[in-house]
């Protein structure tokens, strides 16, 4: 039990690190190194250019929906023991957010296939917008899920507080400020500022739950041989 659950802890530490790795690339190099969503025609432009860096960030993007799903099972399998219902409910969220993640992702092959049609930089622009919207729609659930990973980090005695409470305050966000692009569009200035406030906690903490998970697996890991032999 104690090997499983050390192992969950593993899988779901090393998963999280990799996805915070693929988004980096994806979203924080290439995606916004290629489109500009004031300039059409500049967009247009990067994608013909850069057609082959594009379908790389598609590919990253396709693996964070693979781990996404991989992280719901791991995570589940090592909070259950908490509360068997909200961790699996936790979990639940986390694949529909996957699939509406995936859903978003068709858009970036539709913009691909558009370049290489040749259709108009409105279009592709168009679709790529289309992709923002519904990953933003996804990241309301994905506030959800780190709502439910920081109420069970809170009420289980084994991971420290501050991640649970620092898990809640990052799901908090996540659901506000991305509920606030969808309801009131026009504060867009507005929701930017509160969104560059938020980013240092929602950053941080899965980033810091990540690296506590693959800690505690290490941790017992190099402790059950010293136990074994005293």
């Amino acid at each position: 039990m104690m090997s499983d659950k050390r192992n969950m802890a593993l899988l779901s530490g090393l998963a999280l690190i990799a996805m915070a790795l693929l988004a980096g690339f994806a979203y924080g190099y290439v995606h916004s190194g290629l489109i500009d969503p004031n300039s059409p025609e500049e967009t247009y432009r990067n994608l013909q250019s850069s057609g082959k860096l594009f379908s790389y960030g598609i590919a990253a993007w396709g693996a964070i929906v693979v781990l996404d799903l991989l992280v719901a099972g791991s995570l589940h399998g090592f909070l259950k023991e908490v509360n068997f219902r909200l961790s699996a409910l936790t979990a639940l969220i986390r694949i529909v957010y996957a699939f509406v993640l995936l859903a978003a992702v068709v858009h970036l092959l539709e913009a691909s296939a558009l370049v290489e049609a040749a259709a108009g930089a409105k279009e592709v622009l168009l679709s790529l917008q289309r992709f923002e919207w519904v990953w933003s729609q996804g990241l309301v659930l994905f506030g959800f899920h780190l709502l439910g990973l920081g109420l069970l980090a809170v009420r289980g005695s084994e991971i420290p507080s501050f991640f649970g409470w620092l898990l809640l305050v990052a799901g908090g966000f996540y659901t506000g400020i991305h509920l606030a692009k969808i309801m009131i569009p026009g504060y867009v200035q507005e929701i930017a500022f509160i969104e560059m406030i938020a980013s240092v906690p929602m950053a941080f903490a899965e980033i810091g739950f990540a690296f506590w998970l693959l800690f505690r697996a290490c941790r017992q890991r190099f402790s059950q041989p010293i136990a074994a032999l005293s």
